[in-house]
């Protein structure tokens, strides 16, 4: 028995619509014919309790990252780490929203630089063999060039600045130890450790849960899972990539466009935390409005490319929307409470690591 049905929705929303649930419900019953006693109406549905109690369980483990890595740095051992200067640059507002606008334009780089990779993949070197995640390929290839055009933007301007104003990269939490760009062996070291401490805190909570109850970190989308062998090689293939990422990002975000602090430092976190996440997402968010909007409205597809390549990374978008929201908080938190953009930048780099290695389909997309 065949049954087709066509919801008004995208292919994300497939497995998570109460009308395609109910559907194919519906469809089951018919095809099977079972006890009526055995079997409820099609429209009392109770995954969405499943589907929010992994959410909620996902976001409490990422979130209890914060207090742990501030109790780790009230320790002596780990205090090393954390700085006790006030910072002397701040941007304005309008500063601010130049350096967000321009920072977009580089984000909407996400579709040139992913038809660049694929090209280079089908026509000059195919990288499959050696990187075999290709929808992560994509992501990672285009957050890497746009934080390296970034960084050399940051150059520019820090530069600039220097000289104008005599701002140091100590000023910025980009250097660990006096004024020098390159880090303090011991401070690096520890906030290497500590970055780790947490990274195995989240992965074996998510770890012990799963082998409880059977279930993932995951909402609409897988984010979160055991890693098998093979993908522990894929998180340290793809590790040192993020960490650069991350690295460079931290530079812009708690740098370049830090915000003036609050009288305290959780409302100084706030603060910022919101003005990164925007920075981070509302260019992003703009960006699949022009994709969804004639979409639902026409039925146009604005972004399609090769062989439907766009569609499949225009879908993804909404995946790393999230990752890029809940980094930005996890690298402000740290920021606020070490001065240095280092704890955060490896922690996250081995929290999307695991999050791609995890989750992500092995697989070649043609084009």
């Amino acid at each position: 028995a065949r049954k087709v049905f066509i919801p008004r929705i995208t292919h994300v929303q497939e497995s998570h619509d109460s009308a395609s649930i109910a559907e194919t419900v519906e469809w089951l019953r018919e095809a099977l014919r079972p006890n009526p006693r055995y079997w409820i109406d099609k429209n009392s549905q109770t995954w969405w309790i499943k589907e929010y109690a992994t959410l909620v369980a996902m976001l409490a483990g990422f979130a209890s990252i914060l207090p742990l890595g501030l109790i780790f740095l009230r320790t002596n051992f780990f205090g090393a780490i954390r700085r006790s200067a006030r910072w002397r640059y701040f941007c304005s507002r309008g500063t601010y929203f130049k350096y967000a606008a321009i920072n977009g334009i580089l984000l909407w780089l996400y579709l040139p630089l992913i038809l660049i990779l694929f090209g280079l993949h089908k026509y000059v070197l195919p990288i499959d063999r050696y990187f075999p995640m290709m929808m992560v390929n994509g992501i990672v290839w285009w957050f890497l060039g746009v934080n390296i055009i970034g960084g050399l933007l940051f150059r520019a301007w820090y530069r600039k600045q220097e000289l104008r104003t005599g701002l140091t990269v100590t000023d910025l939490g980009i250097s660990l130890k006096g004024d020098r760009r390159t880090s303090g062996g011991e401070q690096l070291l520890k906030t290497i450790l500590l970055a780790g401490i947490l990274f195995a805190f989240v992965y074996g909570s998510e770890h012990l849960l799963e082998r409880i109850f059977l279930v993932d970190y995951r909402f609409v989308w897988p984010f979160a899972s055991d890693l098998t062998p093979y993908r522990w090689r894929m998180f340290s293939l793809y590790y040192p990539f993020l960490l650069i990422c991350f690295i460079l990002s931290g530079m812009f975000l708690h740098g370049q466009i830090r915000r003036p602090e609050k009288a305290s430092a959780g409302e100084t976190f706030l603060s910022w935390s919101g003005y990164n996440v925007f920075a981070l997402t509302a260019p992003l968010v703009l960006f699949l409005l022009i994709q969804y909007v004639p979409l639902f409205t026409t039925g146009f597809i604005p972004f399609e490319g090769p062989g439907g390549l766009f569609v499949v990374f225009m879908i993804s978008l909404f995946h790393t929307l999230a990752l890029l929201a809940i980094t930005a908080v996890i690298s402000t938190w740290f920021y606020v409470f070490t001065g240095q953009i280092y704890l955060g930048a490896f922690l996250n780099a081995a929290l999307v690591a695991w999050m791609f290695a995890s989750s992500q389909v092995i697989a070649p997309i043609p084009v």
